[in-house]
Parts: C-alpha cells; sequence; structure tokens
C-alpha cells in the first residue's frame, strides 16, 4: 500500500513538473518572439537597417529608363517653338504620364522626349490645379518605354530621411538629386483659395524649374513623391522643394485618368478663414483655433450655418467676422481648415455633422451638412 502512494505521488510530481516546464517555455518563446519584432521595428522605424535600401547610382539605374522630359510648345510667328520645360515620370503600363500642371498650363502642343531620344507628342487627359498634377497619354510609338515607376507608401515616410530626385533637364542626361525630408503631412497653398493636403517638405542640392513633375524617391527607389513646387521659383537654382505624397498624387491620378478631374470633397457653399489670435481679439472671444465662417451660399444657407456679419482688415485684407467657428466634424477636433480637408479626404461623406461656436458659446446641437466639390468663392 505504501509503495502504490509513492508511486502515484511520484507521477503526479513529474506530470506536475513536465506541465510548468511547458508554461515556462512558452513564456520565454513569447518573450523571445516579442521582444525580436519590437528590435525589428525600431531598425526598419528608424533607418537603421535596411536589407532592401538600394545605392544612388542603383536607384539612378532602375528609374532612368521611366522619368521623360516634357516641353511645352507654342506657335510664335507660325512655328512650333519650346518655351518651357519640366520632368515627368510613366505612371502606369497604359501611355499615362505624371507631370507638373503649372508648366505646360495653356500649351498649343506637348512633347515628350525619352530616355532613348524618341520623342512624341502627348495629349492632355486632365489637370488638377490644386496639387499642380496634369495626367498626360502617349501611345502608338514602338520606341516608347512602357516601364512605370513603383509606387511606394508615403505615410511611411520620417523626418531627415534620405530621399532622391532623379530629373531631366533639357540638353543633358537625366540628374540624381540626393535630399532630405524636412516636413510631412503639411497643408501648402498652390492656388490662395484652397490647400494641397499632405504635402512634403524637402532639400536638395540643384532644384530648378524643370525638376517639377520629377519624382521624389525612397532609399527603394519607389516614388513617394512628385515635386510641384520650389521655395523660390525666381531664382534659377533653389534648395527647397515640395511634393505632393503618392498616396495623394495615386488618388488624383487615377481620377484625372477615368474622369478628365478630381473633385476636391468640401463643405458645399461655404467659405471662410481659420481662427486667429487678432481675429478673436476683434470678435471679442477667446477661442483662437477652428475655422470662420465667412460666407454661405444662399443654396445652402437655410441649413444651419451663420455667416460673418462685418467686416474689418487684418494684415492689409478684408476679413468679414462675426460667423460661426468650426470647432469638430463627426465629433473629430477641427483647429483649420487642414483638418476639414484631411478629414473629408480620409472620410467618403455625403453629410457631416459640425460643431460650432455662435456668439461665444458651443452649440449644444451639432449642425448637419452637405458634402460637395469645392469651387472657388465669390468675388
Amino acid at each position: 500500500m505504501e509503495i502504490t502512494e509513492v508511486k502515484t505521488s511520484n507521477k503526479r510530481f513529474i506530470a506536475a513538473l513536465i506541465i510548468a516546464s511547458c508554461l515556462i517555455a512558452a513564456v520565454f518563446a513569447y518573450m523571445y518572439i516579442d521582444l525580436n519584432q519590437k528590435l525589428e521595428s525600431i531598425s526598419v522605424t528608424s533607418g537603421v537597417f535596411n536589407p532592401v535600401s538600394l545605392s544612388p547610382e542603383e536607384i539612378y539605374n532602375r528609374v532612368s529608363d521611366s522619368v521623360v522630359l516634357v516641353a511645352k510648345r507654342e506657335n510664335i510667328t507660325g512655328n512650333m517653338v519650346t518655351v518651357s520645360f519640366c520632368s515627368g515620370f510613366l505612371y502606369d503600363d497604359k501611355g499615362h504620364i505624371v507631370t507638373a500642371y503649372s508648366v505646360i498650363r495653356d500649351a498649343e502642343e506637348i512633347k515628350v522626349i525619352f530616355d532613348n531620344k524618341t520623342e512624341v507628342k502627348a495629349e492632355l487627359l486632365g489637370f488638377d490645379e490644386y496639387s499642380n498634377l496634369a495626367v498626360l497619354n502617349v501611345t502608338g510609338n514602338p520606341n516608347i518605354v512602357q516601364r512605370p515607376l513603383l509606387l511606394g507608401d508615403s505615410s511611411k515616410l520620417h523626418w531627415a530621411e534620405r530621399v532622391y530626385i532623379v530629373g531631366k533637364v533639357s540638353g543633358t542626361e537625366n540628374l540624381l538629386i540626393s535630399g532630405e525630408v524636412n516636413g510631412l503631412k503639411l497643408p501648402f497653398w498652390l492656388k490662395a483659395e484652397f490647400p494641397l493636403i499632405d504635402a512634403i517638405a524637402f532639400s536638395a542640392k540643384s532644384l530648378s524649374l524643370e525638376t517639377l513633375g520629377a519624382p521624389l524617391l525612397n532609399s527603394k527607389g519607389e516614388v513617394v513623391g512628385m515635386i510641384v513646387d520650389l521655395a523660390d521659383k525666381n531664382s534659377s537654382i533653389t534648395t527647397l522643394g515640395y511634393a505632393l505624397s503618392s498616396k495623394m498624387m495615386q488618388k488624383i491620378a487615377s481620377s484625372l485618368i477615368k474622369n478628365g478631374e478630381y473633385k476636391h470633397p468640401w463643405l458645399k457653399g461655404v467659405w471662410g478663414i481659420d481662427m486667429t489670435q487678432e481675429i478673436a481679439n476683434y470678435m471679442n472671444i477667446n477661442f483662437t483655433e477652428g475655422f470662420l465662417v465667412t460666407y454661405v451660399n444662399s443654396s445652402v444657407a437655410a441649413g444651419g450655418l451663420q455667416a460673418g456679419n462685418r467686416t474689418v482688415i487684418i494684415e492689409g485684407k478684408n476679413v468679414t467676422i462675426g460667423g460661426d467657428i468650426i470647432i469638430e466634424i463627426d465629433d473629430v477636433e477641427v483647429k483649420g481648415i487642414y483638418d476639414i480637408i484631411a478629414y473629408l479626404e480620409e472620410n467618403k461623406k455625403s453629410v457631416v455633422k459640425l460643431t460650432v461656436i455662435r456668439d461665444g458659446k458651443v452649440l449644444k446641437s451639432p449642425i448637419s451638412w452637405p458634402v460637395d466639390a469645392f469651387s472657388p468663392p465669390p468675388d
């Protein structure tokens, strides 16, 4: 009897020991895997270790055939003459090229020159002035390179990350310019009435007007943006540029190819200005953030938003004050116009709920408001 009890006790002890060992091994395995994942994430995020990074020479060789020179041509005294150049690149394998609209605006003829010196006439499929993006179409020539650049994820860029520009300059081969990211997710005003969102600021040597339309590339040779503006367009060479993010570029370019236009979502019939301390002082309120409604179109005026009722001069400009101040859209904080545009670009809505300040107080009930394509404010 005693022997049986001892044997049974031993078996229970051994079973318990095995179970405990398995649990300890499982815990250590989990900790090991979790630690490795965290280390890997830190390495990739900081750019310390990236096994697929390419050398500048490899990036150039990979993309140069797909970067083109775009020429704007006009009829001068009976002859077609090239009046300006910019860069562009192959967007897809169907003959679509993206480039800078500001350079080819009002062109009577557009020519595209490939790296192999093939020259073809291009058709302007569509353009968007607020992002300075144009899509050209070139087809029918067997010598045309049909190798589009690979689009990368611009949302994964970080400050001070190394970037590259491969651009065309008339009379030369492609140029490879290195630079670094100086700003992300910026509002950028290419036109006074409506900002481009998600812009990328970068610094690089030897930027010129002919690099407009060139791809902004990451260390993998992927397109993370397209150059749409320079800090100093009056200088032949500048060192600060702005790019349309690849995320926005893809959205706008796809619409231009399909519809010939891109409709930027906005609050129907509403125009206004970002709040500032000076505006708050004039309105005698303590709120310095939000979007001040200055004008509401009569077609939607019954919807509930109230426009301003008196005009003051701020920094030499007439500003209509006294209207509602939008501080939230669908419960998302609004500090200015950028927040409204960013929300509408990310969320396809036909109607939104706006929380506003009126006469210095937050209205208890949000105002439902329709969303439509942006149109310029009345003069």
